[in-house]
């Protein structure tokens, strides 16, 4: 087992369990190796809609690698909002195999690789936004 990827795993969750707008979160897979790890989680959020979270990543040298990813959040009805990932259907965009799909059925480009705690941010602030309003 790999300790550094362990260590990340165990602050993603423990980002899970100290969120406000997360409720609830279940590990559907968490697979650590010498190099390389695989995590899965399923999360339900404060207004009803749920995230997956999925993340291949690798150690080398100290650091970590994010070599598959998907992030889908969608809402109470699962409507997707928004789906992050790099799988490769979207070759001609621009710093492919990024992309983000969007409710309207937008595929749009990303420029900065998410990660877990930046989508995390992203939704909270979007859910906490729509409790203020």
């Amino acid at each position: 087992m790999n300790s550094i990827i362990r260590q990340r795993f165990d602050t993603i969750e423990a980002l899970l369990i100290e969120n406000p707008v997360i409720i609830s979160y279940e590990v559907l897979r968490c697979v650590i190796a010498p190099f390389d790890g695989k995590l899965r989680i399923k999360a339900v959020l404060s207004d009803g809609g749920t995230l997956e979270l999925f993340e291949y990543v690798a150690e080398s040298g100290g650091h970590i690698h994010l070599l598959k990813y998907s992030f889908h959040w969608q809402d109470a009805q699962t409507k997707l909002k928004k789906r992050w990932d790099n799988a490769s259907h979207y070759p001609n965009l621009p710093n492919a195999p990024h992309h983000i799909h969007l409710e309207d059925g937008l595929v749009l480009e990303i420029t900065d690789v998410p990660d877990v705690f930046s989508v995390i941010k992203q939704i909270e602030a979007a859910l906490t936004q729509r409790e203020d309003n």
